[in-house]
């Protein structure tokens, strides 16, 4: 088991897993016959990383192709990332994360492509981080949105200003300077590093609340 004392992980882990769950049953409920196949992975005995994960996925009429992943893993950065990660240092390498991660496709063109991932980080702190968004082939102005106004309402309950941050991130991110267009239509609600990341006192904690905020 992990040496890193991370008071949230197993919240936040029991709340990626029960996560992992809903959306799995919420996206089977589009679908007449087909059903997700799971499949769980541990990490081999003497690999610097420990844990494991739960993964599931699906083909169907709807959804072309469509995947649910939750992971759980503990261990040791190698040298170069315990310089690049915050607390890494302190905590001699020692990290814990889990998280989920979706990527759908559909079967309808006109059905964007849509990707998510959350997870929670812990060396000698904790935090959490993520991102969703939408691609699509024919983009509808109706499909952004209503994406926008989802996650807007959950970065409310987190800070009234957080959702025109983290959107200012998200289309630097996603810009692509050569086409002189966004990549997709996004909204990063957290992501990784030092200015992209809940921290703090309590910072753990209202990462946790925002995740479960997240339509």
């Amino acid at each position: 088991m992990s040496t890193v004392q991370a008071p949230l992980a197993a919240a936040a882990a029991e709340y990626f897993r029960d996560l992992q769950d809903r959306i799995c049953a919420a996206f089977e409920a589009f679908e007449p016959q087909a059903r997700f196949e799971p499949r769980s992975w541990t990490r081999p005995s003497g690999h610097r990383l420990e844990g494991g994960g739960h993964s599931r996925l699906m083909r169907g009429s709807v959804f072309e192709k469509v995947g649910v992943n939750f992971s759980h893993v503990w261990g040791l950065f190698s040298e170069q990332a315990r310089a690049q990660v915050p607390g890494a240092a302190e905590s001699g390498g020692h990290f814990l994360a889990c998280g989920i991660s979706l990527v759908a496709h559909m079967t309808n063109p006109y059905v964007p492509t849509v990707h998510m991932n959350l997870r929670y980080l812990h060396t000698s702190r904790g935090w959490f981080g993520g991102g969703a968004d939408l691609t699509p082939t024919f983009p509808f102005e109706q499909d952004t949105a209503e994406f926008h106004e989802a996650l807007q309402r959950a970065c409310d309950t987190y800070r009234p200003d957080a959702y025109e941050q983290f959107k200012a991130w998200c289309d630097r991110y996603f810009y692509l300077p050569h086409r002189r267009e966004p990549r997709s239509y996004a909204l990063s609600w957290v992501r990784d590093g030092v200015i992209y990341s809940i921290r703090g006192q309590g910072a753990a904690a209202q990462g946790l609340a925002l995740a479960n905020a997240l339509p």
